[in-house]
């Protein structure tokens, strides 16, 4: 059995999830994430490599982030359905090489070069294949121990606590210190950086910025964002060094800091405004009390099966990968046997501030692309992030050393209710067809600094696919003087202006409809003409309307249109649906969210290559898996991501083609939004359209009461012991054909 086969074997019987046990026919699927033994392999032959390199020069291996390099596509889709054949048959398929990837820096005492390695793991020992620098135009992305060394250096600096000195801070007080990605900054801006240099098209030394508060209380969960600083510092990554200390704008309008005011910071008017339970129980803010136990039980355990990282449930088979980078990945998603997706993936996001002011006009993260959808998971707790029967993936990486680190729970798998799936009720006989929908649920949750991002892949027993995405957690705040209002956010308690700003998502689509030769066709609903002193003979009465259908023929981009009802279809068009006679396809809604609001001509928005359309389609490439580009550390407009792919305008047309879809959430943050967020919800969905003869839902079996047992509500009065609608339904209403009442048995 291979490690991850265990992993999951052990979940299971921990989680007695009997029916979900590891297949041990199931031969190794090489999409599996590099295992820690696979890890150790690779990190033992990088130092080896270096070491030759070095000449017995004294110097560190700094390891940043390691993953598995996905066999090429033409290697890897015929493969997978020779796989399948071979779980069937129980024949033994010969593997395919193990390749990792791994970005490091080698240190030595007044340098540091950052490079890519490759390396083969497919044996025990690993063999080195390559090892590039990385290129000069791009910086490599901060990591967790840099981020600590930083504010372990920034708050010992002399400079440092002479700044928070003239503060006037009281005795007690704690400065607390956030490390935030150093961003991207426009040439326009009224302030320059002469220090720092980086308000230009042009690549700047690696750096980290900080977001300095104020904390009262030594209790490490208390809310700090309730009491911003008003200066942010920042720090060289490389040597730790402080570059710089900038004072922000203190008042709701204009450059103004509290040098230029003269005046003494007025740290006295903030609150506390507390989250963690135990903190406001402590402080006598009570929790409500009527809330009762919703607890969700499968007497006969979960619908689902494991099989080393394969899933199969309702017809659906798919692998789950999991990396550094992306977090989840699904791939060979089928159903019924038949192949959907070959990759689905977030491959990126950016969350770009609206403060025009210096320092906070930088403020632009990637938090994939800077930090990291795997490296910032969290390790999922039973009974509280998923509800039911839950069945837990973990995750093997490495530390800045190369020493294994497994990440526990950070992918939870379950099912859950999701409402009514069809019903239809005969009104001649009254007698009701309903079933209730299923759902599965792949689930990870990511913490980047003060946010939370909850991403949940949900599979519907109707072959629908989707995405949905919660943004919480706390929102990024800064110092306003008290009685000031800001035109760029809003002030959410007293002296604490939260920015407005914006979330944009780009969601990575890599279909196998039928196969892999796909075209994507953009369908607008529109009224066909007329008029009224002349009417048209095929509109004679102004009420036709028609699809309109745009084949997509070269790499470009689209846009969502909800006024015109515009979808994308990702067709096959080599098969024909034997009832519509129309390719065979799964649709795309876009969500028409409002894209990126920066400029065209700063460097916020030549960072964030895939903010300005809904929707992208190129033609696919190995390796182009990251629509914001490689690196987006402090990136500046040349990350070479689907700006790039898009512009060589390949074919797209009967081909293999990549979709690419970017929504999110503009966020003008709200009183209500603090101190912890409710969840904003964004979902897009991939459905099946002429893709079946049929409905897929159509044999879903019947909701009856003997199989879901609900309960009347315990205060509840029913005059004539009737559940619902009359005695006569209840005694002649029989579902689907399973002989019993849909309520009353």
């Amino acid at each position: 059995m291979s490690f991850l086969n265990g992993i999951a074997s052990a979940v299971a019987s921990k989680l007695s999830l009997g029916s979900s046990q590891p297949a041990p026919s199931a031969p190794a699927h090489p999409l599996d994430p590099l295992s820690a033994a696979e890890i150790a392999s690779a990190v033992a032959a990088i130092k080896q490599h270096v070491a030759s390199q070095q000449e017995g020069k004294e110097h560190r291996v700094w390891f940043k982030s390691t993953q598995l390099v996905e066999p090429a596509k033409k290697t890897l889709a015929p493969y997978l359905g020779k796989w399948h054949a071979a779980r069937e048959s129980g024949e033994v398929l010969e593997p395919l090489p193990r390749r990792a990837e791994a970005l490091l820096g080698v240190k030595s005492q007044n340098s540091v070069q950052w490079l890519e390695y490759i390396v083969d793991v497919t044996k025990e020992e690993g063999v080195v294949e390559s090892s590039q620098p990385v290129p000069d135009s791009h910086n490599v992305p901060p990591d967790m121990e840099e981020m600590i060394l930083a504010e372990k250096a920034l708050l010992s600096h002399p400079e440092f606590k002479a700044a928070v000195a003239k503060l006037d801070l009281p005795s007690n007080a704690k400065v607390v210190a956030d490390g935030w990605i150093y961003g991207g900054s426009d040439m326009t801006a009224a302030l320059v950086l002469t220090t720092v240099g980086a308000d230009k098209f042009e690549k700047s030394q690696r750096y980290i910025s900080f977001m300095v508060y104020l904390s009262f209380s030594d209790d490490p969960d208390t809310c700090h964002y309730a009491a911003p600083l008003p200066l942010v510092p920042v720090i060289d990554a490389e040597d730790f060094t402080l570059v710089e200390i900038e004072y922000t704008p203190i008042l709701g309008t204009g450059d103004r800091t509290l040098l230029d005011l003269g005046e003494r910071f007025p740290w006295q008017k903030y609150t506390p405004n507390e989250y963690d339970a135990g903190i406001r129980q402590a402080a006598g803010l009570s929790t409500r009390g009527d809330l009762k136990p919703y607890r969700v039980v499968q007497p006969e355990g979960a619908s689902f099966q494991l099989e080393g990282r394969v899933i199969r449930w309702q017809k659906w088979s798919l692998h789950i990968g999991f990396n550094y980078r992306e977090g989840v990945v699904l791939s060979d998603v089928r159903y019924d046997g038949r192949p959907t997706f070959y990759r689905l993936s977030i491959s990126d996001m950016t969350v770009p501030y609206g403060d025009p002011r210096s320092p906070y006009h930088r403020k632009q993260a990637f938090d994939l692309g800077d930090v990291g959808a795997g490296l910032t998971a969290n390790e999922l707790v039973l009974g509280c992030d998923c509800l039911g029967e839950i069945l837990y993936l973990d995750w093997d990486h490495l530390s800045n050393s190369g020493a294994p680190v497994k990440m526990r729970g950070v992918v939870c798998i379950h099912e859950q209710d999701d409402g009514i799936g069809w019903k239809h009720t005969n009104f001649r006989t009254n007698k009701p067809s309903v079933t209730r929908s299923r759902v599965l649920i792949i689930q990870t949750i990511i913490t980047v600094a003060n946010y939370e991002y909850i991403f949940a892949w949900k599979l519907d027993q109707a072959a629908g696919l989707h995405l949905e995405t919660r943004a919480t957690g706390i929102l990024s705040t800064c110092a306003i003087l008290p009685g000031e209002v800001s035109p760029y956010g809003n002030v959410v308690s007293p002296g604490v202006l939260a920015t407005n700003h914006q979330h944009l998502f780009c969601l990575r689509i890599d279909p196998s409809i039928d196969g892999h030769q796909n075209t994507v066709v953009q369908e607008d609903s529109v009224p066909m003409p007329f008029d009224k002193a002349n009417p048209p003979a095929d509109n004679r009465w102004g009420v036709g309307y028609v699809v309109e259908k745009k084949p997509l023929t070269v790499s470009g981009f689209a846009d969502a249109a909800p006024h015109k009802n515009r979808v994308f279809k990702i067709t096959n068009p080599s098969k024909l649906n034997p009832v519509s006679g129309r390719p065979v396809s799964y649709k795309l809604v876009p969500t028409p969210s409002q894209l990126l609001l920066a400029h065209p001509d700063s460097v916020a928005f030549a960072r964030a290559e895939f903010g300005d359309h809904h929707i992208y389609v190129t033609q696919h490439r190995d390796g182009e898996l990251y629509a914001g580009g490689r690196y987006t550390n402090q990136s500046y407009g040349k990350a070479e991501g689907i700006r790039s792919w898009i512009a060589r305008k390949d074919n797209v047309e009967n081909d293999d083609v990549v979709v690419w879809h970017t929504f999110g959430l503009t966020h003008n943050p709200r009183v209500e939004d603090f101190p912890v967020m409710p969840c904003e919800t964004h979902m897009v969905s991939l459905k099946p359209n002429d893709f079946f003869s049929v409905s897929p839902a159509i044999d879903v079996p019947a909701s009856t009461q003997a199989f879901n047992q609900s309960k009347l509500f315990s205060n509840a009065t029913t005059p004539s012991g009737v559940l619902q609608g009359n005695a006569k339904v209840e005694a002649e209403a029989k579902a689907n054909g399973l002989g019993s009442s849909c309520c009353s048995k």
